[in-house]
């Protein structure tokens, strides 16, 4: 578990973990926090992490920081909310501060409101938009159009009929999308069987949600070809060697 490698304090719990390779050096790390405050920090200054860890950022009373992505100082970012609302941005609207900075505005949230996703524009990827109630359906970047940090963004989702957003994420044709369920349920879709549609359309059955129950959390997977995942959950395991033969066939014969 690796709440045992870290030592953290009573109420808190890890949110987010990247992935850092050495050709990331020159890249930047980028937090948002769920009631829309972004802060961007050199990935150096994070250079030596003591096992207690390092203060990444200054968070408001009530607020939680709930999403980290490594850009390159050049991407655009877009931030989406639980009721439906996103903001498309280049990221040096936000201005690079140090570790302790409590950061800037990404949006300006309506009350009630929070931040579930928050997604760089990637070459051919799509923006994908799912419901709690289980309705999904992706769509293409330029229908983002680019605005100032800070604005109250425009529509992305219409949550009336579809119910409020779980979260988005940028997916390409050959990915997979892992989605759970409040109720412990989890499945994994080919992306390519959500169908590409505008912002205002509600999208399609993505996960069937059970009475009481909601989707909570997705994620983006490499494809898993089916016949492939059969075959490999098929595999006989290989055969392990008693115990007393392998001692037997290591053992030096002695000369009368």
């Amino acid at each position: 578990n690796i709440v045992n490698l870290l030592q953290l304090e009573k109420g808190e719990k890890v949110t987010s973990m990247i992935r850092v390779r050495p050709e990331d050096e020159g890249k930047f790390v980028c937090m948002v926090t769920e009631q829309g405050v972004i802060k961007r920090t050199e990935l150096s200054a994070y250079r030596n992490v003591r096992k207690m860890g390092l203060i990444a950022v200054s968070l408001d009373e009530g607020d939680r920081l709930a999403w980290v992505r490594l850009t390159s100082g050049e991407d655009q970012l877009i931030v989406a909310t639980r009721q439906g609302m996103a903001i498309r941005f280049n990221e040096t609207d936000a201005r690079v501060l140090g570790r302790t900075a409590r950061g800037v505005r990404a949006l300006n949230l309506e009350e009630d409101d929070i931040v579930v996703g928050m997604v760089p524009v990637m070459e051919n990827t799509t923006v994908l938009t799912v419901s709690e109630n289980g309705q999904g359906r992706r769509t293409d970047p330029a229908e983002y159009r680019l605005q100032s940090r800070g604005g109250k963004g425009i529509k992305n989702y219409d949550t009336q009929k579809n119910g409020p957003v779980a979260g988005v994420l940028a997916v390409g044709e050959e990915d997979d999308v892992i989605l759970i369920s409040d109720d412990g349920i989890i499945i994994r879709i080919p992306v390519a069987e959500i169908s590409t549609q505008s912002r205002y359309a509600g999208g399609v059955r993505v996960m069937r949600i059970g009475e009481g129950s909601r989707l909570v959390s997705l994620c983006r997977a490499p494809h898993e070809d089916e016949e492939e995942a059969a075959a490999e959950s098929e595999a006989p395991a290989e055969a392990e060697t008693p115990a007393e033969e392998t001692a037997d066939s290591t053992e030096t014969p002695v000369e009368e």
